[in-house]
């Protein structure tokens, strides 16, 4: 049986996009993975890293981001040493490397044999953090140093939508295959709206500062009591979910609610009316966002209302499953959601439950199936 080595510095529980690949590969293949957590999946070896949380090592290995030293910096982190010395001496006929930061350690991992290298960029490394000026400083030209010096042995890449995979193209000369974030089929039936039955509105995902979590808390000023919004969100910085409640405090309208496990987000979401995202344009990768939110509110037969990020925008008008705000300003979104009626809500519901069939993780696992299978003939 052909050996696969998969490649991610996440969660891989908890990583819905390399969660599917190793669920994938693993029907097919002997799989292993390295990565920061397990994923738990009988019969797939784990191989653990973890980073420093040294906060003078860390300031030392900055200082030679900053001087780009980048080799010396790659080199030198905790995270790859320790992947390094966990895999050791093993050898595949493949290496899934996801994102950029696993390249070298796959290209090395390969180094003297004949194991193909597949890159599954996501998102655009080196604008990642661009509305962050200390991430630009140290980390976008390290970033497209990578891509520069790493991708030119690999046999095949992915990433997660059109915009992005233009850009690759644009800068890089790299063209990848497009693999959405679908997320997996899900076998239920639409929750459908009574009149004068109050509007369920959910948002979930991390807390993150430039998603800006409170655009959503401000539109809510600006709708009646018809409407209620759930917040299910995970920390990443504990402050910073403080904050959003702080402000929400004074809304009864507004509720946050405890996370559930991955597996279980869409079998959740299905008792809501309408799954909502404003997502400002701060960031390249922001702006051109196709995320797995969009996906779990399409598998759980929602309504979908967002501002008008294009990549979202051209999945919601082109299945007809909800609506766009002219602009990401909370008030425009809040101005197409108080137009919403049973009817509208019904009708978009019955489309999500339509596109659920056609957008789901298994046509994006066949494209994965099928190019690794004529790589590793």
């Amino acid at each position: 049986m052909k050996r696969i080595l998969v490649i991610s510095f996440t969660d891989l529980k908890n990583d819905p996009r390399v969660n599917r690949q190793l669920l994938r590969l693993n029907k097919s293949y002997d799989v292993s993975c390295v990565g920061l957590k397990s994923p738990e999946i009988e019969g797939v070896k784990y191989y653990p890293a973890k980073k420093s949380r040294n906060r003078l090592w860390l300031l030392i290995t900055y200082f030679a981001l900053l001087f780009r030293f980048y080799k010396l910096f790659y080199w030198t982190q905790v995270v790859v040493r320790g992947a390094l010395k966990s895999v050791g001496n093993q050898t595949f006929d493949l290496i899934l490397a996801n994102d950029v930061e696993s390249l070298p350690i796959a290209q090395k991992i390969a180094k003297n044999t004949t194991a193909k290298i597949v890159f599954d960029a996501h998102e655009y490394a080196p604008k990642e953090h661009e509305d962050k000026f200390v991430w630009r400083i140290l980390f976008s030209n390290y970033n497209a140093w990578l891509l520069k010096k790493f991708t030119k042995n690999i046999s095949l890449m992915f990433t997660v939508c059109e915009g992005i995979a233009l850009e690759f193209e644009k800068n890089f000369g790299l063209k990848p295959l497009v693999m959405t974030n679908a997320s997996e089929y899900a076998d239920i039936e639409p929750t459908l709206v009574r009149k004068n039955d109050t509007i369920r509105l959910i948002h979930h995902g991390a807390a993150i500062t430039s998603r800006k979590i409170e655009n959503m808390i401000k539109m809510m000023g600006f709708l009646g009591e018809r409407f209620k919004l759930d917040l299910m969100l995970v920390a990443r910085k504990q402050h910073y979910l403080n904050e959003l409640k702080q402000q929400a405090k004074n809304n009864p309208n507004i509720s946050f609610i405890p996370p559930v496990p991955m597996q279980e987000i869409v079998s959740f979401l299905k008792r809501y009316d309408v799954g909502i995202y404003i997502l400002e344009p701060n960031s390249f990768n922001n702006k051109y966002a196709l995320p797995n939110k969009i996906f779990e509110f399409i598998q759980a037969r929602l309504a979908v209302a967002i501002g008008p990020s294009p990549e979202m925008k051209k999945l919601v008008v082109k299945n007809e499953i909800g609506i766009v705000a002219e602009d990401f300003s909370p008030e425009a979104l809040a101005e197409r959601i108080r137009k919403l009626d049973a009817e509208n809500i019904n009708r978009y519901k019955k489309n999500s439950d339509v596109t659920a069939k056609k957008i789901n993780s298994e046509t994006n696992m066949k494209l994965l199936d099928r190019e690794v299978s004529k790589l590793l003939e």
